[in-house]
């Protein structure tokens, strides 16, 4: 069976696995160690060894291992961060990604179903039974995905249903970010917040900064932004690159990316688990979250 490791000393492998939609395809086993079970290779194991980071089965390779690591962005996102106070806190933290082709469209679809609702409770178990046994995104599995998709009585999982195809299409086809963001917008129902996420947790770009409730109120309360809006949908289609657009100074993920470049993306998921863990005791809740929702 096939192992690999790769040196990874900056890695909490278990801080990082929480914040990301990638977990959505995995199972927290123990403290650093993760087994995959959706997708290609279900399975493989992800474990920490000292400061590498291993993976061993049948989904085992090194662009795992770069997307899980954060290394796929990891000049970027320290360069953003360099001598900016936030960059210590949460040690170990980044933004562990998708970069095999089918497990990008599985994280994307946990983005979509994530909208007003529990990820921890509902994505996961809503990934586990519409993607169970999905080993390739062809059109005969994308026609079983989608109609598993619509069995539920949920909103969420309805609306996946309606733009998978569409969806996965994006993902897997369009190598500019911000020509994906545009596509993404056109979706119906996808608004800037699910659209970043998927840029972000797919390996596309680190330049954006998903606004959501943890994000609005890091900016607040941890940077000291005051009177930022969020985007919106029609402003994002009319200006789709963040760096470019003339509203960014007063917009909050325009805001972020013209402050931290490369690095928004990871202040975003810092915000995320600022919001769920708050500063103090974090390492603790952390684990008592892991241990509840992600372990089964």
């Amino acid at each position: 069976m096939a192992v690999e490791c790769i040196e990874a000393p900056w890695l909490d492998l278990d801080l990082s696995m929480y914040p990301s939609f990638l977990s959505s395809l995995y199972r927290y086993e123990a403290r650093q160690h993760w087994v995959k079970v959706l997708g290609p290779g279900a399975g493989t194991v992800l474990y920490m060894n000292d400061s590498r980071l291993c993976c061993k089965g049948l989904a085992c390779s090194r662009v795992l291992l770069k997307g899980v690591s954060g290394e796929w962005c990891l000049e970027e996102c320290q360069e953003g961060l360099r001598g900016h106070w936030i960059a210590g806190r949460y040690r170990g933290l980044v933004v562990s990604t998708a970069l095999e082709p089918v497990d990008k469209v599985l994280v994307a679809a946990s983005v979509v179903l994530s909208r007003r609702t529990r990820y921890a409770i509902n994505v996961r178990r809503w990934m586990r039974k519409i993607f169970a046994g999905i080993e390739s995104i062809d059109p005969g599995s994308l026609a079983e995905a989608a109609a598993r998709a619509a069995e539920p009585p949920s909103p969420q999982p309805r609306h996946l249903a309606k733009v998978l195809p569409r969806l996965a299409n994006i993902v897997l086809e369009e190598r500019d970010p911000w020509l994906a963001r545009k596509k993404l917008l056109e979706l119906p129902g996808i608004g800037p917040k699910t659209a970043d996420a998927i840029l972000l947790f797919t390996g596309l770009t680190t330049r954006v900064a998903p606004c959501d409730t943890h994000l609005a109120r890091f900016a607040t309360e941890m940077l000291g932004l005051q009177n930022v809006r969020v985007p919106s949908k029609s402003t994002c289609l009319r200006y789709v690159a963040c760096p470019e657009c003339p509203l960014r100074t007063s917009c909050l993920s325009g805001v972020l990316v013209e402050e931290f470049g490369a690095a928004a993306g990871l202040v975003q998921t810092m915000a995320y688990v600022y919001g769920r863990l708050g500063v103090a005791r974090w390492r603790t809740k952390l684990y008592e979250e892991l241990e509840k929702h992600y372990n089964g």
